[in-house]
């Protein structure tokens, strides 16, 4: 170990996702205004953004480090982040899914882990016996998550889960949000790996939430409307894109102030 410190966005979505708009140059922007080392791109259910993503850099055209992840939507509508991935993720539960994960030589990440519509514990914890001994994160910290969520995730802290954050960003003005303070050893996935065992003293700094946040929401205008009338398919494109650039360049300028939400000694 040299002594550098590596910091690392876990959950991310590019356009590959369905619901993501973020683009490989503005990523990398973005990165470095930010200071971002590293940044694990997630999308739903799609491997194609982490497979590009990963392979641009691999070439030079970023100066950051990429990890190749997906969140996977099981069977029961939760979700399930894999990370260090040569393929995309196939299985439906999350048993069959850890193993493909592992027998990928990555690790599994469980992203907002009580959110009522697709928290992996939302409906209990009986699957926590099946992850002891394996090298499995859960998301302490999701900045899209409201207050009361993301305190509850704490209650995960005794079970042997390695907490981590996560800024669960479509957007590149969200990038940044949430990141990982690791220190580097070996290589990027051991650095990684390490922090998710508990190996190593990390932090996690994140956008400062109070007792009243109610989690990020997009568009809440849009979302409004749309209960009462219809807006045409034929406007949606410009109206996504005229959304995206508002986020990223009206909305949200200003680079994040984080306040250490955890520390692992």
């Amino acid at each position: 170990m040299n002594g550098r410190h590596l910091r690392i966005e876990l959950h991310s979505h590019t356009t590959y996702s369905f619901d993501g708009f973020i683009e490989f140059d503005c990523m990398v922007k973005t990165a470095l205004r930010r200071r971002i080392d590293v940044i694990a791109i997630t999308d739903h259910d799609n491997f194609d953004g982490a497979k590009e993503f990963s392979e641009r850099a691999e070439k030079g055209l970023c100066p950051i480090q990429i990890i190749a992840g997906e969140e996977r939507t099981l069977a029961d509508g939760s979700h399930l982040i894999g990370l260090f991935l040569r393929n995309e993720i196939h299985s439906r539960t999350a048993e069959a899914a850890l193993e493909e994960v592992e027998g990928q030589g990555g690790f599994c990440l469980i992203p907002h882990p009580f959110r009522p519509k697709d928290g992996l514990f939302r409906n209990g914890l009986e699957l926590l016996a099946k992850l002891q001994g394996r090298t499995v994160g859960f998301e302490l910290q999701n900045t899209k998550c409201s207050y009361a969520e993301n305190l509850k995730a704490r209650t995960l802290l005794p079970t042997g889960l390695g907490p981590f954050g996560g800024s669960d960003a479509h957007y590149e003005s969200d990038l940044g949000e949430c990141l990982n303070l690791v220190p580097f050893d070996t290589d990027l996935k051991t650095s990684v790996r390490r922090m998710i065992q508990g190996a190593v003293p990390y932090t996690i700094l994140a956008r400062a939430q109070t007792e009243r946040d109610s989690g990020r929401a997009y568009a809440p205008g849009y979302q409004k409307l749309k209960t009462i009338a219809k807006i045409p398919n034929s406007l949606l494109p410009l109206a996504k894109q005229s959304y995206r650039w508002y986020r990223n360049h009206i909305r949200h300028v200003a680079i994040p102030a984080l306040v250490e939400v955890y520390r692992h000694e």
